[in-house]
């Protein structure tokens, strides 16, 4: 077998890698057990190759879109009231099903080491706060800290949503672990909680 027929059979294997069919690919936030905001649009948003057709199927009913040229791709949900939990399906060349989505308020919470602080951190002052949380309506996504001096980044590298119930209450920063206790107490909806805080930084 000369070169040339190597070289040849070698491209053809390099055509039909997968790796070169991108794949339905969606950001850190957008995970299993997400909280969307109620009574508001939502969009929902990811990767795919470029022109592919993106199907989601949410409540019962089905969104579609086309992805632009550099592979992104987004949908816009009507306003939705409080509710679930409910699954998600996003179908392209590839499948994704979410589960354990929930429909509530969802809050920005930001700031230094103030914000930052742990229930985990102290977990003595917190002991029987910590023994007896069981709230799988309250979760938070924890952004994890990424330095970028060039441009806006389109993703986090990591994160996942966590439910405020047992051992997994210990990373919830106290102040928005308590802020949201309160909340949902008093109006009986999902709370989801992103918290992007940096101890000792400006903001």
């Amino acid at each position: 077998m000369n070169k040339r027929v190597i070289l040849l059979l070698l491209y053809k294997l390099f055509l039909s890698s997968p790796q070169l069919s991108a794949q339905v690919r969606l950001p850190a936030l957008v995970k299993d057990s997400m909280i969307l905001q109620r009574d508001h649009a939502v969009n929902i948003w990811g990767w795919a190759s470029p022109k592919e057709r993106i199907t989601i199927q949410f409540q019962q009913k089905k969104y579609r879109t086309t992805t632009g040229a550099d592979g992104r791709w987004w949908v816009k949900f009507p306003p939705m009231k409080a509710g679930g939990p409910y699954t998600m399906d996003i179908t392209g060349k590839n499948k994704i099903v979410l589960k354990e989505i929930l429909i509530g308020d969802v809050w920005f919470c930001s700031g230094q080491s103030n914000m930052v602080h742990q229930l985990n951190i102290h977990d003595v002052t917190y002991a029987q706060d910590i023994a007896t949380a069981n709230y799988p309506q309250i979760r938070q996504f924890w952004v994890p800290t990424v330095t970028s001096l060039d441009e806006p980044q389109a993703d986090f590298p990591s994160g996942n949503w966590k439910a405020a119930v047992g051992q997994d209450v210990r990373p919830f920063s106290a102040v928005a672990y308590f802020f949201a206790k309160d909340l949902f107490e008093r109006y009986h909806v999902p709370v989801g909680i992103i918290n992007a805080s940096a101890g000792g930084t400006p903001i």
